[in-house]
């Protein structure tokens, strides 16, 4: 859609809104993201009937989180159903900058390890945010899907075709042992963002704090590698420092997993968008620990 089709169908689904300026800020691969007079940001999905769940659920999460984070979240200010049946929520503008790895990257080891302390503490509070209202979490919070079920999703035939034996073997080895570990030892569930990677934190560059999160539209009952994951090995023990001892001796292996599990799902849509999965594959490999 271009800026003109996305401004109609903004102004026609709330007619009551004014719109002074407007501008895209983002093109994901579900939903385009709509910045209007400079405070509000609109999201309008792509896939109708799955990413409509999603909007609807983050609605809820919002509205149930206002207040209770030491981050800034989006406020809901706008929800409704386009003539055409798309689900469109407004919700209010953070003021920063997104957070990024090129930026993380230009910082010192100090700021670096302060910066991902601030992340660990932050995915804290979110866990320890669990509804006490079960209904409400049963009803508005899906339970992630067991993570063998989402390895062997993603790590398919055609998958399995694009990667070398030695990464096929090594990752059924680890399967395995995840498998072992969450029978005899099951991870407790948290209220997981399950999107916890730098592209949705909020930046102040001033202050170098991370001041908000942004797209809770993931968010799961999962065990806490879930958004730890992003940060399986550079930067791990930062993390954890900020975050605490959660008690759990087998979390470095949860990360491991999950980070593998997120992997093979980035080489399945590099193949099925005809993409080379090379720049994944390697991460994979540094993932597994095998040589490059």
């Amino acid at each position: 859609m271009d800026i003109k089709q996305l401004k109609n169908i903004i102004q026609t689904t709330f007619p009551g809104l004014s719109i002074n300026n407007f501008s895209i800020l983002g093109d994901g691969k579900y939903a385009y993201a709509c910045l209007v007079n400079d405070k509000i940001v609109f999201k309008i999905p792509k896939l109708e009937d799955e990413y409509m769940n999603d909007q609807d659920k983050e609605v809820n999460i919002l509205q149930h989180l206002a207040n209770k984070l030491c981050v800034r979240i989006p406020e809901i200010l706008y929800s409704g159903n386009s003539i055409d049946g798309k689900y469109i929520i407004g919700e209010s503008f953070l003021n920063g900058i997104t957070y990024t790895q090129e930026l993380h990257d230009s910082f010192d080891e100090k700021t670096k390890s302060d910066i991902l302390q601030q992340i660990g503490r932050i995915m804290r509070n979110l866990h320890d945010c669990a509804p006490s209202d079960y209904v409400w979490l049963n009803r508005n919070v899906e339970t992630y899907i067991d993570n063998l079920d989402a390895f062997n999703k993603y790590c398919d035939f055609n998958v399995r075709k694009a990667l070398p034996k030695d990464i096929i073997i090594s990752a059924d080895n680890l399967a395995e042992k995840y498998k072992q570990i969450s029978s005899e030892y099951p991870a407790t569930p948290v209220f997981a963002h399950c999107d916890l990677h730098f592209g949705n934190m909020i930046f102040d560059c001033e202050s170098k704090r991370i001041t908000g999160l942004i797209d809770f539209g993931a968010a799961h009952y999962a065990e806490p590698a879930r958004d730890m994951h992003y940060y399986y090995g550079t930067g791990a023990k930062d993390i954890l420092t900020g975050y605490g001892d959660n008690g759990d001796q087998f979390l470095p292996i949860r990360q491991q997993f999950q980070s593998v599990i997120n992997m093979m799902c980035n080489i399945k849509e590099d193949l099925q968008n005809h993409k080379l999965p090379d720049n994944n594959i390697k991460k994979l490999k540094l993932c597994l620990s095998l040589p490059q």
